[in-house]
């Protein structure tokens, strides 16, 4: 599937990664889409120090339909290298599910294909959560997520406004994939997505989540 150049609307994003109080990466986001389909690429690098003691990056891309505001991934790429370890993953959609066609690594647990109906790719919820919102979307995403070894779902509905700008709050929960061990060290954690104002529409501007290794901040620099 390819998005028809000729009516395609592109849109393209750079934010900062900071943790620890330090700057420690670079993430890009790059979409083409029309009324009723798009593709994507995202990417995450280490920079400065971080990327001196470190160096991490991965890559993800795919392609889907959308029917109003619904996306629908078909394909997905995904690529990442921690300086130790390589993997590569991809899916496909079958009946709106997500099927891994590639990939070596298996889920701590099993995770049944049922339970993917309906879920999105990471490039797919990358691009759900950091697009432009309307009115009527802004703080309603409540999603599932599988990148062909966890399954997770998020959710942005709990609203704070402030001048300009709306925070969207809610939670990343560990549902599919992990093992005990993991979901004992962290199975929820929090998650936020701050947009302003931009005419008729709210553009997304930082991002703050928790992870196992800590909080880290994204902000948007283009």
């Amino acid at each position: 599937m390819t998005v028809p150049a000729a009516r395609a609307e592109s849109h393209a994003q750079l934010w900062s990664v900071h943790a620890f109080g330090i700057k420690v990466g670079e993430l890009t986001l790059a979409v083409s889409e029309t009324d009723n389909a798009y593709e994507g690429a995202g990417s995450f690098r280490t920079t400065g120090l971080a990327g001196i003691l470190r160096s991490i990056r991965f890559t993800v891309s795919g392609e889907g339909t959308q029917v109003g505001q619904n996306l629908r991934p078909a394909r997905y790429d995904g690529y990442i290298n921690t300086g130790k370890r390589v993997s590569e993953t991809s899916l496909q959609a079958q009946n709106n599910l997500l099927i891994k066609t590639k990939g070596a690594q298996d889920p701590a647990t099993p995770i049944a294909p049922s339970a993917t109906k309906g879920a999105l790719d990471p490039m797919s919820m990358m691009w759900l959560s950091l697009r432009d919102q309307t009115d009527q979307t802004l703080c309603q995403i409540d999603q599932t997520q599988f990148d062909g070894t966890r399954l997770v779902r998020i959710t942005l509905k709990t609203r704070a406004s402030e001048g300009n700008s709306v925070t969207c709050s809610g939670t990343y929960d560990r549902i599919g994939g992990y093992s005990e061990e993991e979901l004992t060290e962290l199975k929820t954690s929090p998650l936020s997505v701050t947009y302003e104002r931009d005419g008729d529409l709210w553009r997304a501007s930082e991002v703050q989540l928790t992870s196992r290794h800590g909080k880290a901040k994204l902000m948007r620099r283009e």
